[in-house]
Formats: C-alpha cells, structure tokens, sequence
C-alpha cells in the first residue's frame, strides 16, 4: 500500500482525543471526516484493549473510510480497508505464567493482564474493574495461571501504595531481571510498569504503520498525546502535540502544546488551525 497524503496524524485515545467521559466530540468526529476528504488518515494508537480499540474506532467511522487503528499499545494494529491485522503479538504462556506466579506469591501488588475479551486480575478492584466496564471486556478474578485462557497483548504491574523509591527501584530491578529477556519492560512511574512483546510501544507501532504505507519523506508525521507511554510516539514522529492536560515531561519533549484541554476539542482544534488550514 502506498499512502498518497501529504501528512498522517496518530493520537493517543484517553485524555488526548476522547472526553474525559469517555466519548469523542462531534467536532473531533468531524475532523476525522475532514481529514479523510483532504487525504490525510488519523490513526488511533491507544493502550486499550482489542475489542475495544476496534469499537472506538468504528464510533470514530474508521471501518467507513478504511482506516487503520492499534490497540494494546501497539502489538494490535488492524487495517479496515483489507478487514486484516497489521500486526497481532502476544505475550508467551510461559512469561504470563511467571509474571503470575511471581507477584500472586511474592509481590504486595496489583497485576491486570489484558487479553482481546478479558482483563484478568488478582483481586477485585474499583478502577480495574471500572476500566474493563469502560473497554465492554470480561473481568476475571484468578487464582491461578491456569485461569488465564486467553492470548495477554500485555500487562500492567502496580507496586502497592506506599512503596519506598528504594523499594520500586528494588522491584523494577527484579523485574527486568526476571523479565527482559523475552519481553519489554517500560516503567511509567515509581508504582506502574508495564510488560509488553518485545519491541512494542507505540512508537514501534508508528514504524510499523509508516512501513506498511509506504510512507516517504514528503509525508509529515504528527502524533497526540498526554501521557508516558506516548513518549515513544513522539520520538518517531515528525512534530510530537501534547494536550494541554498533558503531564509535564511529555510537554517537555513536545514540539507544541495544543491551546485546548481534551475536554474542549484541543486536538481538533489544533488540527484545523495548523494541519486543515
């Protein structure tokens, strides 16, 4: 395939292109439509889970114009217009066994493994469980590996609260010790880590799209964000925009600021004023 847009834009979903209740806006619904007209694709990279990327994606009206959408960070991207996976990893049984056996029976921790249908955890939680509600998946309480029956895209490490600098430097230690071999590990702070497929992020799914494209030196690269895992998106693209509700070091590494929070439509806003203009 060879794109034919004199850009491409790729946003991060949760406080970047959605409301802070979880919807898009119209304008942004109409931005996308726009953008289409003029040639340009808008790609969805997010951490939530497959079935609900591909959900997002269609209220966005991507399967309508044959748009391409990632999820889990990355280690699922899904092509509408061939109705096929780009790119669909996992995490090896025998790693999502370990992780599980180590932190069940060693850690004070929380730990959500995310499959295409299911979040499984180790016990029930608000905002675990909240999440799984908001991405319509299956929340599975397991008491063992063996519960664990689907594919894990990736996985998310929750040191208690209360954990000393000394002890999560400690933990993510062991943890990349124990771990790093066959997968990637990326530590969002001193409490959150997560573990994906070797050589996920997003900004490996932004390489991997920009191949798939055909994507030449003339095609400039956008990408929105507001978080630390989006970091790596902004490393590989052409001009990184942080929302303006962006965390600090992800603004600090920005080539610009949206004027606008998430909540008023700061990356459509953006995209009219300086891409569609």
């Amino acid at each position: 395939m060879s794109y034919k847009g004199k850009a491409i834009i790729f946003s991060d979903l949760d406080s970047t292109l959605l409301r802070d209740n979880h919807y898009f806006s119209k304008k942004t619904k109409q931005v996308v439509k726009d953008l289409h007209e003029q040639g340009i694709m808008l790609i969805p990279i997010t951490a939530r889970a497959t079935k609900d990327i591909l959900d997002q994606a269609r209220r966005l009206g991507l399967h309508e114009i044959g748009g391409i959408c990632a999820g889990n960070n990355g280690s699922q991207i899904f092509d509408f217009k061939t109705n096929q996976w780009i790119l669909n990893e996992f995490l090896s049984k025998k790693l999502v066994k370990a992780v599980f056996d180590t932190f069940y029976q060693t850690y004070k921790a929380k730990v959500h493994f995310y499959g295409d249908e299911t979040t499984y955890v180790f016990n029930e939680g608000k905002m675990s469980m909240y999440w799984a509600q908001m991405m319509a998946t299956d929340y599975v309480v397991a008491e063992s590996a063996e519960e664990i029956t689907e594919a894990i895209s990736h996985l998310t490490i929750v040191l208690k609260k209360g954990t000393t600098t000394a002890e999560s430097e400690a933990a993510i230690k062991d943890i990349r010790d124990k771990f790093s071999q066959d997968a990637d590990i990326h530590v969002y702070t001193e409490r959150v880590i997560e573990i994906c497929p070797k050589n996920i992020s997003k900004g490996y799914a932004v390489k991997k799209i920009t191949k798939y494209l055909e994507l030449d030196d003339t095609v400039k690269t956008y990408a929105f964000g507001d978080g630390p895992n989006d970091i790596p998106m902004f490393e590989t693209v052409d001009a990184g925009v942080a929302v303006n509700n962006a965390i600090d070091s992800l603004k600090m590494i920005a080539q610009d600021v949206t004027e606008d929070t998430n909540d008023n439509d700061g990356v459509a806003n953006y995209i009219y004023k300086n891409i569609l203009k």
